[in-house]
């Protein structure tokens, strides 16, 4: 075990869904919170590189203990339900109160949460976006006659593919209009609707800042014994939060054009105070495609990010704790600058 290191205290802000698999429903707000367990294996991972770390469950608990935090280093890991600006509150707290953070300021996390708005920055980016539309109400379904079937439909706002099954995928225009009216009225926000994207689901994570990257990876996530499974399914939230599927993730950044990463980088550089991020999507003969951006990903030890750095040969705590400096090191810059 290395030393342990005391000059910084880690202040994790963290809400938490202890649900049951098998009977989650696809609608359910709370399911984009991480299990408790994961919480508590980043509480002791951080324990094991740091003296002192705090978590708070909530932000009101958070704000009511500013001013014994002035000197340490938040990690904002509060994913809310129902506002799209959820994911944002904790970095804005930070920055008001003058207090370090990790990860994406509130600007990377509002564009990132908006499906359509990140994949237009995608694009800009020089990576390989869907086509689509946004639904914002009724009068804007006859626009889907435009798309090429198959497509995918959801909720514009929402992370952990909350609103999203194997139904969402819709083969003609009809069954994308009555989809997304029923999303419009169960999640009261504008509905993406794009072409389905076949290929391997494949997270590409950058760890950095500005236009430093310190360490890029690229994994695939595949189902044990069916190669093919996410060629023809979406990674819904059955998927992700079912025991039923032996998910598994495999290094793939030997496969990621230069040209790819080179535009990732473009990306990761626009944003600036992100620091970390997951960039998913599909990988096919005819290239990568985003799906989506993910700052606020999901820490724990065998998830996309953290699961995808292991192939970097950099271990769980060890990782954390490289994030913790990555993020002081850019606070440094600054103050030089």
């Amino acid at each position: 075990m290395q030393q342990k290191l005391p000059e910084t205290g880690i202040i994790v802000v963290a809400d938490s869904f202890d649900y049951d698999a098998n009977t989650l429903s696809w609608a359910d707000r709370r399911i984009d919170r991480p299990h408790s367990m994961y919480i508590q294996e980043m509480l002791d991972a951080f324990r094991e590189r740091f003296s002192r770390v705090v978590w708070y469950e909530n932000p009101n608990d958070f704000v009511r203990n500013l001013p014994m935090h002035s000197d340490d280093v938040v990690v904002p890991y509060w994913f809310g339900q129902d506002s799209r600006n959820r994911h944002a509150l904790v970095p804005a707290i930070c920055e008001a109160a003058g207090i370090r953070y990790i990860g994406g300021d509130v600007y990377t996390k509002t564009i990132s949460n908006d499906k359509a708005l990140s994949k237009a920055l995608c694009r800009q980016a020089g990576l390989r976006v869907a086509d689509g539309l946004v639904v914002f109400d009724e009068h804007d379904l006859l626009a889907l006659r435009d798309l090429n079937y198959p497509c995918v439909a959801k909720p514009i706002f929402e992370g952990t593919s909350l609103g999203i099954s194997q139904n969402n995928i819709v083969e003609d225009v009809s069954s994308a209009q009555l989809l997304a009216i029923s999303l419009l009225k169960e999640f009261k926000q504008p509905v993406i609707v794009e072409e389905f994207l076949s290929g391997r689901e494949v997270s590409i994570c950058l760890l950095g800042y500005g236009d430093y990257v310190r360490m890029w990876h690229a994994a695939e996530r595949y189902v044990m014994g069916d190669d093919d499974y996410f060629l023809k399914n979406l990674y819904s939230f059955s998927e992700k939060k079912s025991d039923a599927f032996d998910l598994r993730l495999r290094s793939v950044k030997s496969e990621i054009p230069e040209a790819v990463y080179t535009a990732c980088h473009r990306l990761f550089t626009w944003l600036d105070k992100v620091e970390y991020i997951r960039i998913d999507g599909k990988l096919s003969a005819k290239g990568f495609a985003v799906i989506e951006l993910t700052p606020e990903t999901h820490l724990g030890a065998n998830a996309e990010f953290c699961g995808t750095m292991a192939f970097e040969g950099v271990n769980y705590p060890d990782l954390l704790a490289t994030m913790i400096e990555n993020s002081l090191e850019r606070y440094r810059s600054l103050d030089a600058s």
